[in-house]
């Protein structure tokens, strides 16, 4: 209701006369964006050849009128005393002060570098600057000091104004145009033009901007889509230039990356600090300028001829961990907003407004203490990770990697397992957890440990207790890739392009070359016992928790704490963590108790790799087999070539080995192998 007395109040204020305010406004509006572009594309044009002189009217052009709008802006926002007046009017000249003793220091400066860093700095600065002063003023202009003037409080007031500027068209819409003019004026190619439009989609659909006139949910949801799409992108971007990415494409990639991650962290504050004041939305109105800045420091020529070396990625793991942890980030908080506006908390609909409010109605700690505050952060991080929306964005993005993937594979039958692993996880992973009916959740088999669905009823003991029996019958018949390779999330996360591409920092990791192969090493074994112990205590905490006496962790279920730390909190840290420990470090290290339990009975079974010639192995310039294992299967030419198969508890049957072999000499060999082979020599025997 408020949304729509906003809106009728906008409405009105149109009818009442102020059309030619308006009229003006929008003039003003075209002048000085004219004015900037004509500027950005000057700069764009003569960048390499602006001399100092040249330099110095551009500065003091840009703070003459970013300073003039400034001043105009306080001196229509403040009430009319002298010491506003005398103010207003000393902005401009303090502005320019400050930017003439900014040149002169530039000036002075013997080293090239310097001098080229500051001017380059300088000029986004001012660019920014006088896109902000733009909208403060417009802003202004057309709803008056009444909308935002707090009386004794000038600090407030100002806040007020530049949030409010910043989150509105008249700032979002100029610096649209401007953002669009400069990609197609430059014509920006390949990578670098994605980053920049991602920049600007990311600031033109920032749900501020409109939220006031429609359901902020909804555009909360919309944020969401536009970043699943930008970073499906992106991704698939830095899939393809594994070895020929540039050093100038890796630095406008931590840029957008950090951006995308401050503006949902800023959406989140302003989500759950709902006021009717635009305090709470101020991260996003500084988000929006910096995402503006970044882009014109990128639209800009580079600083030296380095940012166009070849560097790839694969030998810069820290790069890859900033690109997974931010995307990350990104996403629980846009997922932890769109659930904290879905969940009602007292009589608000939006919420008490503070964050641990928000934990408390998802049943977190009850009663708050110095001990209770980690539990209590720890599991407000793996609920929002175990949500519907967290799943539905992280499976929207990572299976259109997949069916990127799909597009590329030659071999039916990993077409066919990716399939199940996108259909799997779509129901197994996150309708049934959060979306179906709890006769439905409670009673379908533990997909990932105990806890995931809940605490361990007696009344689920035959569930759970079955779900273990149907792993082991279907890892006997058909590997360990019939869980780890299509039940399990991870299959998803690991099938698409960027993870297939990421198989490289098996051998490019320390840690990680010193677990290949197809034996775990003796040091992993000490994880293993203490995952299946650690599983097997909360499981009997929890049952008899259920069933007798109360026992808890400050109100928790401790099998579900458990199951979200490990599976909802510690499984993403090592999945962004994947440049440094190697790819698939959840069937790698042994920590997965579901994996190691499946890896048993797939080893006891009738799951193997085989060969169609040995000797091919043996003749095999490239070993293109091992390098494609998703984890480490260092040894496999060692048993083809010895035994014509190949057996070990850690193949997850991902069929990249197949996929790599140049002979099309490696196959499957399961359960229906088994029987066609039995029917076959029946069939010879008969005369």
């Amino acid at each position: 209701m408020q949304a729509m007395f906003e809106w009728i109040q906008f409405i009105g204020w149109w009818n009442l006369g102020k059309v030619k305010d308006l009229i003006a406004i929008i003039l003003l509006e075209a002048v000085m964006t004219f004015f900037v572009t004509v500027v950005v594309a000057y700069i764009i044009r003569e960048y390499e050849e602006i001399r100092m002189r040249q330099f110095a009217v551009l500065v003091l052009a840009l703070t003459m009128m970013a300073g003039m709008l400034d001043s105009v802006a306080y001196f229509v926002s403040t009430p009319y005393t002298f010491f506003n007046t005398v103010f207003s009017f000393s902005i401009s000249m303090i502005t320019m002060a400050v930017a003439i003793s900014a040149l002169l220091w530039i000036a002075t400066s013997h080293n090239e570098m310097v001098m080229r860093r500051s001017s380059l700095y300088s000029l986004v600065f001012l660019i920014a600057w006088n896109e902000v002063s733009m909208g403060i003023l417009s802003y202004s202009l057309a709803f008056g000091p009444e909308s935002f003037y707090v009386h004794g409080n000038l600090l407030l007031t100002l806040v007020n104004l530049f949030s409010l500027g910043t989150d509105s068209l008249f700032f979002a819409i100029p610096m649209a145009f401007e953002m669009v003019f400069t990609i197609f004026y430059k014509k920006q190619k390949g990578l670098r033009r994605i980053v920049l439009a991602s920049i600007l989609a990311t600031s033109f659909f920032s749900p501020v901007i409109l939220w006031k006139y429609f359901v902020l949910e909804y555009f909360l949801i919309a944020d969401a889509l536009v970043m699943v799409v930008i970073m499906v992108i992106l991704f698939e971007e830095i899939s393809l230039k594994k070895l020929s990415l540039k050093a100038g494409e890796m630095k406008s990639l931590y840029l957008v990356f950090l951006l995308f991650m401050l503006m949902m962290m800023s959406t989140f504050v302003g989500t759950v600090y709902y006021l009717p004041i635009p305090v709470a939305w101020l991260g996003v109105s500084l988000t929006m300028v910096i995402g503006m800045a970044f882009y014109f420091y990128l639209v800009l020529p580079p600083i030296s001829s380095e940012e166009e070396r070849r560097v790839g990625w694969l030998k810069h793991p820290g790069f890859m961990t900033f690109v997974l942890g931010t995307s990350f980030i990104a996403e629980w908080f846009i997922s932890a907003a769109i659930l904290f506006i879905s969940q009602p908390i007292g009589n608000n609909s939006y919420g008490a407004g503070n964050f641990m409010a928000f934990s408390n109605a998802l049943g977190g700690v009850s009663h708050l203490s110095a001990f209770s505050v980690p539990v209590d952060i720890l599991y407000l991080i793996g609920t929002v990770t175990a949500s519907f929306w967290f799943l539905a964005i992280m499976g929207l993005e990572m299976g259109s990697l997949v069916v990127f993937r799909m597009r590329q594979v030659h071999e039916r039958g990993k077409r066919i397992n990716l399939a199940f692993a996108m259909a799997a996880f779509a129901l197994y992973t996150t309708y049934i957890p959060t979306v179906a009916p709890d006769s439905i959740s409670q009673s379908f088999p533990d997909w990932a440990n105990v806890g995931s669905l809940g605490p361990f009823l007696p009344s689920l003991t035959i569930a759970i207790v079955g779900s273990y029996v149907i792993y082991a019958i279907l890892a006997i018949l058909f590997g360990r890739r019939s869980y780890c390779g299509t039940l399990c999330p991870s299959a998803v996360m690991y099938g698409g392009t960027l993870g297939h591409e990421m198989i490289s920092y098996n051998y490019g990791s320390k840690l990680s070359r010193s677990n290949i192969g197809s034996r775990f090493p003796k040091k992993i074994y000490p994880y293993i016992y203490a995952s299946w112990i650690a599983l097997f205590a909360v499981s009997a905490i929890s049952y008899v928790s259920n069933s007798s006496v109360s026992l808890s962790l400050f109100g928790i279920d401790v099998s579900v704490f458990f199951s979200l730390i490990v599976w909802n909190f510690l499984w993403y840290m090592f999945f962004i963590s994947i440049p440094f420990v190697g790819m698939s470090p959840c069937r790698r290290y042994g920590w997965c108790t579901t994996g190691t339990f499946v890896g048993f009975f797939s080893r006891l079974g009738m799951f193997k790799l085989k060969v169609r010639d040995s000797q091919q192995c043996v003749t095999c310039p490239t070993k293109d087999c091992v390098t494609a294992c998703e984890v480490g299967l260092g040894d496999l030419p060692g048993q083809f070539i010895k035994n014509g198969f190949f057996k070990s508890s850690k193949c997850v049957g991902s069929g990249s080995c197949l996929e790599a072999c140049p002979y099309d000499n490696i196959f499957f060999y399961d359960v229906r192998d088994y029987f066609r082979n039995r029917k076959e020599k029946k069939g010879i025997r008969k005369p």
